[in-house]
């Protein structure tokens, strides 16, 4: 391994202190109340991004600058949630090497992220394995378990393997009982991080009804809940539909089974808020462009009403993206796509529904072009993306700090009015529903003015 260079050295001893004296920006924990993420017992809504390199990247010291670069923009953008791993299982950079074996500059890495997040003012959502076989996941515990001679058939047997699962388990308690070296806070007790999700994108071929992924979710979360009883746990699901309870399986990409079932799972003991993942295109490949914004359409509607109706928890789309081929013309209509899912979000967050945040896929500072996917947003290159995101923000920043009880009172009455239209004449009806966003955003922005002027005839009066 090569020494890294005095002056790196130096700079990287400067961001250590920068973020040990900083502390953690005045983040407290979250909780939730009902369909609602508080702090304090007042809302918060989430704009966010993924960068799942964090960790790796700040491994090395040299590199830390880009770490802090990315926190920077996103919070001069008013992005205040980051998605970001919590492993790397085994491979070539490895955070755990081997069951039980970790690499101390890999998380000095996370401690040094965790850090930064805090002094930017971002909470950090932490996952703690992988589906797939990037930076390890589940296949890296199989494989290990069979090194260690037991005989498991197939990746999906990380699920109810017991060997397998106490690898999992200590995972979970070796991160959640970490000591920061930045900070000095144990990852467990530290308001940066809003919480844990077991797995990015939990699936299971072998079995399709959901069953295997569901008991899973039901002895992982409350284990996650027994060492740090302070932070929220979700499951890490992209929303697919199963066999259980309310599920709704028409709505799946071509009605495909995924092994995971939305309504069951999210219900489990432990798991605090409900995820989906938005990809149209990735996942209606070849589909008309009508068809995709049909299906967004649907996916975010048909998770918020059963995240309302059968959960009475928070959600969260924790990945939405849109591939960026080359040309002006695809880059409209991400903007567009963008667009879209973050209006979606903000008319049920301003309605006070339960679809109250997500994160785009994914941010990259400028040269890292080794990371780049397609879907990536540079946002000092990419002013229309970045505009996009940023009145995003600031709109739900404007929702922040309100009394849950308030929230959920004008939600019943929203709802009342709605049910009332409906029984008359059809358009009214259609006025209701395609109105009312709008006119809470009107009403946020004429309080937001009035507040001004009033601050203003205040500072002039005092003069």
């Amino acid at each position: 391994m090569a020494r890294p260079r005095p002056e790196a050295l130096a700079a990287s001893f400067l961001l250590l202190f920068l973020a040990a004296s900083a502390g953690a920006a005045g983040l407290e924990l979250v909780r939730v109340d009902g369909t609602q993420f508080v702090v304090g017992g007042k809302t918060v809504y989430f704009s966010g991004f993924n960068a799942y390199w964090l960790m790796l990247v700040a491994s090395d010291p040299a590199r830390r600058g880009q770490v802090v670069a990315a926190f920077r923009q996103a919070a001069g953008h008013g992005l205040n949630l980051a998605r970001t791993w919590a492993f790397s299982d085994g491979g070539d950079a490895p955070l755990q090497a081997a069951p039980g074996v970790y690499d101390e500059a890999m998380f000095q890495g996370l401690d040094f992220v965790i850090a930064e997040a805090g002094r930017h003012g971002i909470y950090l959502l932490l996952c703690l394995t992988n589906n797939f076989h990037d930076f390890g996941g589940k296949r890296q515990y199989v494989a290990w378990a069979r090194e260690a001679g037991h005989h498991l058939a197939t990746a999906d047997d990380f699920f109810n393997t017991t060997v397998v699962k106490g690898y999992y388990k200590n995972h979970v308690k070796t991160v959640l009982t970490r000591v920061n070296t930045v900070t000095g806070v144990a990852y467990r007790d530290d308001p940066t991080i809003l919480g844990w999700e077991l797995m990015n994108e939990p699936r299971c071929d072998a079995d399709p009804t959901g069953a295997m992924v569901q008991a899973w979710v039901e002895e992982m979360a409350p284990y996650v809940k027994s060492i740090d009883g302070d932070h929220l746990v979700t499951a890490g699901l992209e929303g697919f539909y199963g066999d259980g309870t309310h599920e709704r399986k028409d709505l799946n990409p071509w009605g495909i089974y995924y092994g995971t079932n939305f309504v069951d799972t999210h219900r489990a003991a432990g798991v605090d808020f409900a995820t989906i993942h938005l990809y149209p295109d990735l996942w209606l490949w070849g589909a008309a462009a009508a068809e995709q914004l049909a299906f967004l359409r649907n996916w975010t509607r048909s998770h918020a009403r059963d995240a309302e109706l059968y959960l009475a928890k928070p959600l969260l789309v924790t990945e939405y993206g849109k591939f960026l081929w080359d040309g002006v013309a695809n880059r409209t209509q991400r903007d567009r796509f963008l667009g879209l899912v973050l209006d979606s979000i903000y008319a049920s967050a301003a309605s006070g529904g339960p679809l109250v945040g997500g994160a785009f896929w994914q941010l990259l500072d400028p040269g890292m072009d080794t990371l780049r996917d397609g879907y990536e947003i540079i946002l000092p290159e990419d002013q229309r993306a970045a505009t996009i995101i940023g009145n995003h923000s600031r709109q739900l920043a404007e929702l922040n700090g309100q009394d849950v009880e308030a929230v959920r009172r004008r939600r019943r009455q929203r709802r009342r009015r709605n049910v009332h239209v409906g029984s008359s004449s059809g358009r009214s009806r259609s006025r209701s529903s395609s109105d009312t966003p709008r006119l809470h955003m009107l009403l946020v922005r004429f309080i937001s003015l009035f507040r001004s002027i009033t601050s203003l005839f205040s500072s002039a009066s005092s003069v």
